[in-house]
């Protein structure tokens, strides 16, 4: 028997929900007999010779009959889905959640032997290579069970009572509100449980769409189903019904509200257990056209932009989901011509237009539209789906991954590790009796007791995170402070500042370099004691708030036992939260570093001992003055921006350029301030020439830039150097927003230049393309991007190990980039 069944439900169970007694009692005969049904299947399915319409066919229509009453029938279909989401939802996650724990030793192996590790992680995750990998919808484990039992009912009161109860349980589902995290930094961050939470919504969405699509394709199931003639012929008896659940409403509201992730994969899911006629009928082919805008609109959206509407793990999740269901052999594949004329012709290119389209349509139905402008943070845009979530609904994505990143059978042997993990499935076991007490409590309870605890845990985590970051956390960083301003001032002093002015004070870095170990010793010390400080203190406070909520939420008439439940559990779950909060921000010693760093920098820049020695030179009055120059550089690029550079003229630049080399070696009147900024002027000069008149970034003018960024005078200031900025995100934008093509392949060999002269450090460059890989860029950036460190590493000569390192990094960046596509699996859109 499953590990867990229905409880009784007060609300719902009792004597008053039933018309008579006899009924009542019936019901419990009910409920015992089909518990014996699923005992004696557990106990007999595997074995050989075993047939489930045998031995259980009759009991179970005999059960079904004992009480022809709608009421019995009502109440037996709501065990069945309440045992159904239980059996095969809740049984197999809290297996999920034990292996978890069991497995946690492992995570301590990483340090002794990655690679094996590793080998071992693809051996237990990577799914058997198959002939076919596109399959439709089964029925593994205990929902076999289910299957069976909807099968061999032959009951149609039965049916009508489960499809109506699987409907009004699907729509509950559907509509589940999962919003951001309040106490992460970003807007679209959810926490732990919540993701949770959101997994456990939509399998339990995809079993009852399963299961649904079962019940409802149960009295067209035939083997000639092939014949065109008998297709249209049932086309045309069939047109004039329509379905139980209203997809087309469904569909119109997740494009309004932006919650595709949780609608598309059920639908999907139901609509691959219909059969090929079902499929053919008017209203399933509009569903059918719909979910093929969406997949086209999913594959042009910019999700990278600030303003997109979804995130990129949905785009996966949903373009998975639609394939998956676009190759399954029911599926009418002769409609896609027509839908992908119908496509271009109403240039639906993205979400935001279908939004558009749709609540158009939506306002001609009369129904209130929403749109997904209107909407703070939708569904589909928070990063709510993470790899757990993508392995349970779309297997495919993982089997394409592992079969293309692995070779055949190079894990041969297992070695277990028997003692840890049988402490650790201890501890798991443990863990997972008391979350099945707290179930069953709940059971007893009337719904709202749950969702006040998870109401009470989620605001009083909130609160208590506010107290860290507002108090503890701002003490600790002021705290923090003054010890660093004590150490700093003790550097410079005396005859220990003579002494380090000789080996230290000559270079800013070897400063840095010096008070870098006591600047980490003292964040990992602070961080330390904030941790300690937070133990001491927040649960104190979180139980505190969490009994005077719970004491003011829960009925007047609530039992002192359960209140005090109530507490127990709504404190556990609020300090998990805090704790996970605790675990992924204060860690290490970064919260404190950058606030050093802060302090380091405005200790160097008013400390005039510190600033970095330049090279003297002559002063010639007769050289043009910086303030000529920086007028000339700021001209030129307004120039360029306002008509493309067209009164430019290579005489100009040329000159201009050779008056920044006299202005910066021969004027002994410049100071640091005014050089920095003709530096970051000609940087960005050189950036708005490539982009916009290269033909005028000729072999001569690139001398000139790399003869003045060459100068050792300004290698004193390499620390701030724009060159260090080079490949950022502001200057990749700017030079795509001319789309020209041809530009980057000469930025790209100018880069290279400026590494070969070594007025670039190759290292920098690897770092600033690193950076750029972590950002989410549109494709055709990316390809530019491709064809530009390409040409950088095209005969480029390596001087050591650590350039040919660089080397083959950048190579494999460039490969990466070009190697990135959203493309369509269809026609390409003109």
């Amino acid at each position: 028997m499953g590990e867990l069944n229905v409880c009784f439900q007060t609300d719902t169970d009792n004597r008053e929900n039933f018309p008579s007694a006899c009924a009542f009692h019936t019901f419990k005969n009910q409920r015992d007999t089909f518990y014996e049904i699923f005992r004696i299947w557990e106990e007999n399915h595997s074995v050989p010779g075993w047939t489930f319409e045998i031995a259980l066919g009759s009991k179970i229509r005999t059960m079904l009959t004992l009480h022809n009453d709608a009421i019995n029938y009502y109440h037996f279909a709501r065990l069945f889905k309440s045992q159904l989401l239980i059996s095969c939802i809740q049984n197999r996650q809290q297996a999920e959640v034990e292996d978890d724990e069991s497995i946690s030793f492992l995570k301590t192996l990483k340090h002794v032997n990655p690679e094996k590790l590793n080998q071992l992680h693809k051996r237990l995750v990577t799914p058997q290579l198959s002939k076919n990998q596109i399959m439709g919808p089964s029925f593994p484990g205990v929902q076999e069970f289910f299957k069976n039992f909807i099968l061999f009912a032959f009951n149609p009161i039965f049916y009508i009572h489960l499809e109506n109860c699987l409907v009004h349980e699907i729509m509950e589902l559907n509509d589940t509100q999962f919003n951001s995290s309040e106490i992460e930094d970003s807007e679209t961050t959810v926490d732990e449980q919540t993701q949770q939470n959101f997994i456990t919504c939509l399998s339990s969405l995809r079993l009852l769409a399963k299961i649904l699509g079962l019940v409802v394709s149960l009295p067209y199931r035939s083997q000639s189903n092939n014949f065109k003639g008998l297709i249209a012929a049932q086309v045309e008896v069939r047109s004039k019904v329509l379905p139980a659940v209203n997809l087309h409403l469904c569909l119109y509201n997740a494009i309004a509200l932006g919650k595709l992730s949780i609608t598309v994969p059920w639908i999907a899911k139901y609509l691959a257990m219909m059969d090929i006629v079902s499929l053919r009928l008017p209203y399933y082919m509009q569903i059918l056209e719909l979910l093929y805008y969406i997949y086209k609109a999913v594959n042009h959206s910019e999700f990278s932009a600030p303003d997109s509407c979804i995130s990129q793990q949905t785009v996966i999740l949903l373009k998975s989901t639609l394939g998956w269901l676009f190759e399954l052999p029911n599926f009418p594949k002769d409609l896609y011509p027509a839908w992908q004329k119908m496509y271009k012709v109403k240039g639906l290119r993205s979400l935001k237009q279908l939004d558009k389209y749709y609540v158009q349509k939506n306002m001609l139905l009369g129904e209130s539209p929403v749109s997904v402008t209107s909407t703070k943070c939708n569904l589909d845009k928070l990063d709510i789906i993470n790899e757990k979530t993508l392995r349970v609904c779309c297997p495919s994505v993982g089997l394409n991954v592992s079969v293309s990143n692995s070779n055949t059978n190079l894990n041969k042997h297992i070695t277990p590790v028997s003692s840890q993990l049988h402490r650790s499935a201890k501890s798991a076991g443990i863990k997972h009796l008391e979350l099945q007490l707290e179930e069953a409590f709940f059971h007893g309870q009337p719904a709202s007791t749950r969702k006040t605890v998870d109401f009470v845990s989620e605001r009083v985590a909130s609160t208590c995170v506010k107290h860290i970051c507002n108090t503890l956390l701002t003490s600790s960083r002021e705290t923090n402070l003054n010890m660093f301003r004590k150490i700093l001032k003790k550097r410079p002093s005396g005859r220990q500042s003579e002494k380090l002015e000789e080996q230290l004070l000559n270079d800013v870095t070897d400063f840095e370099a010096s008070v870098a170990n006591e600047t980490n010793i003292l964040a990992i010390k602070m961080s330390k004691e904030l941790r300690e400080q937070c133990e001491a203190t927040i649960p104190g406070i979180c139980e505190l708030r969490v009994i005077k909520s719970i004491e003011s939420l829960l009925a007047e008439d609530s039992l002192i036992s359960v209140k005090e439940m109530c507490i127990k559990i709504a404190t556990r779950l609020a300090m998990e939260r805090i704790h996970q909060w605790i675990q992924s921000h204060i860690v290490g010693g970064s919260l404190f570093i950058k606030d050093m760093q802060l302090e380091l920098n405005r200790f160097l820049k008013n400390n005039t001992s510190l600033q970095p020695p330049v090279q003297e030179k002559k002063h010639n009055p007769n050289a043009v003055s910086p303030t000529t120059i920086t007028i000339d550089l700021r001209e030129f690029i307004w120039n360029i921006l306002d008509n493309g550079g067209e009164s430019l003229t290579i005489t100009a630049v040329s000159t201009t350029l050779d008056n920044l080399y006299e202005t910066l070696n021969e004027r002994a009147d410049l100071v640091v301030g005014p050089e920095k900024i003709l530096y970051s002027l000609s940087t960005d000069f050189a950036l708005f020439l490539v982009a916009y008149r290269s033909d005028m970034f000729s072999l001569n003018v690139q001398e000139k830039f790399i003869r003045i960024w060459a100068m050792s005078r300004w290698k004193a200031l390499e620390l701030d150097s724009p060159l260090h900025r080079i490949f950022s995100s502001r200057n990749v934008m700017l030079l795509a927003q001319p789309e020209k093509e041809e530009i980057w392949p000469v930025f790209g060999r100018f880069i290279k230049k400026l590494i070969e002269k070594d007025v670039l450090d190759i290292n920098s460059l690897s770092d600033q393309c690193v950076a750029l890989f972590r950002q989410d860029w549109p494709v055709p950036i990316l390809e530019h991007l491709s064809k530009c460190l390409t040409e950088i590493i095209a005969d480029l000569k390596a001087s050591d190990e650590t350039t040919e390192k660089m080397k083959y990094l950048l190579g494999w960046i460039a490969e990466t980039y070009n190697g990135i596509e959203f493309c369509d699996d269809y026609n390409p859109i003109d």
